[in-house]
């Protein structure tokens, strides 16, 4: 996969992982993919990485964009493998000024990686950093689905990178969900939703009262993959495959 631009100068660097066929006990038919993306500004933004097989991978995405020494910062929404296990390769590439991360997810990081000289900097509800023209409010989102789970919002863009939140395995050369067979898509988000919502949606209302108290408004661009056939909570969007819409309203 090449990078691809979901709003001006954001893009999707990740990888897709077409083999994967069991996820924490999950069954994995359509594999799955690992969302980081790319923020270009004043200050230059990587938001989460992938598993450990896809460092290179995310590397050359990124590439094709800007040189990865140039990246600025690393916002590290979620600590699990399939999201950081490919960090040491990438930090050594990127070597970073700051890494944003939750009090748990910083305590995960050094849990997974044993790295004390890595430049964390721990962020909370309501934080935010400016990159130049954008900027990213954090929210933490505790449960949804770990205890450092966190999302992060650029409110310039509306759009909101919600690292397992909404989530679902889906591998596919296409980005945005109409471009792919939405009968497909609907099998895969109830057969996930339907095991895991009990774990996610318990905290619905409470996630949501944060967005609101906060500022992240409720014209949100979205959440993660088709969430909409859950619970609604964008009329009338496009999402990218894997994360966010990208057409403004």
């Amino acid at each position: 996969m090449q990078a691809v631009e979901i709003k001006k100068d954001i893009y999707w660097v990740g990888a897709i992982d077409w083999g994967v066929r069991d996820f924490h006990g999950y069954s994995t038919p359509e594999g799955t993919t690992y969302n980081a993306y790319l923020a270009i500004d004043n200050k230059i933004a990587l938001f989460d990485a992938v598993k450990k097989p896809y460092g290179k991978e995310l590397l050359k995405n990124i590439s094709q964009i800007v040189n990865p020494e140039k990246i600025d910062y690393l916002v590290v929404n979620h600590v699990e493998p399939d999201h950081s296990s490919g960090l040491p390769e990438v930090l050594e590439a990127i070597k970073p000024e700051k890494i944003f991360c939750s009090a748990a997810g910083n305590k995960a990081l050094l849990s997974h990686y044993h790295r004390e000289d890595w430049p964390y900097e721990v962020v909370k509800t309501g934080d935010t950093i400016s990159l130049g023209s954008k900027t990213v409010k954090f929210i933490e989102t505790k449960m949804v689905h770990w205890p450092d789970s966190m999302m992060s919002y650029i409110p310039e863009d509306k759009l909101l990178i919600s690292q397992d939140g909404f989530g679902q395995h889906w591998a596919s050369s296409e980005r945005f969900d109409d471009e792919v067979d939405f009968s497909e898509t609907n099998v895969s988000v109830k057969k996930i939703l339907c095991k895991y919502s009990l774990a996610v949606f318990a905290y619905n209302f409470e996630i949501a009262g944060q967005y609101c108290r906060y500022g992240f408004g409720h014209r949100y661009d979205c959440s993660r993959p088709w969430a909409y056939l859950a619970h609604q909570p964008v009329q009338n969007h496009r999402c990218i495959q894997g994360m966010v819409p990208t057409k403004d309203y």
